[in-house]
């Protein structure tokens, strides 16, 4: 299941940001996916809800994904505080 190790590569890439940002904690991350990347969106969220509590902060994110055209997986927003 490469979704498990997509959601892995999040959380490692919003630890950094949070890091450089020095936030204490992430609220929201939304993300968008391409209708032909082969992401299966609900084994990503599953994935994504599996590892997130890895970290102080994305411990209870809240993700949010928006299907879009093209096959990227992009980063689009993170709500930190």
């Amino acid at each position: 299941m490469h979704e498990l190790s997509l959601a892995q590569g999040l959380i490692s890439q919003l630890t950094d940001l949070a890091e450089a940002h020095k936030a204490t904690r992430i609220m929201t991350v939304r993300v968008d996916i391409g209708s032909t990347a082969g992401i299966v969106i609900d084994s990503f969220i599953f994935g994504f809800d599996a590892v997130k509590s890895e970290t102080e902060y994305t411990n209870n994110a809240q993700l949010e994904i928006t299907e879009v055209e093209g096959n990227d997986l992009i980063l689009a927003q993170v709500v930190m505080e």
